[in-house]
C-alpha cells in the first residue's frame, strides 16, 4: 500500500473513561478490535443500502463542510 497516495480519516470517539477501561479489559488490543469489527461490516454485503441526507444549514453536525458519505 503506498501510504503517500492513500486517502486516510482520523475517527474519534468520546467514552467516559470507565467505559474505555471496560472495553480494554473486554478487548485488551480496543482499537484493533474496532478496525476488524470495521473491515468485517465493509467486507459482508449491505442488506438495505445508507443514505445520509445533508443538513440544509451549517450545524455542529456539518461543520466540516463537503464530506462524502
Amino acid at each position: 500500500m503506498n501510504v503517500e497516495t492513500t486517502m486516510t480519516r482520523t475517527l474519534t470517539i468520546v467514552l467516559p473513561e470507565a467505559d474505555w477501561r471496560a472495553l480494554r479489559t473486554a478487548e485488551p488490543d480496543a482499537i484493533g478490535w474496532l478496525l476488524e469489527r470495521i473491515r468485517e461490516r465493509l467486507a459482508s454485503p449491505a442488506s438495505v443500502p445508507r443514505h445520509f441526507d445533508r443538513p440544509s444549514a451549517a450545524t455542529a453536525d456539518n461543520w466540516w463542510g463537503d464530506d462524502e458519505y
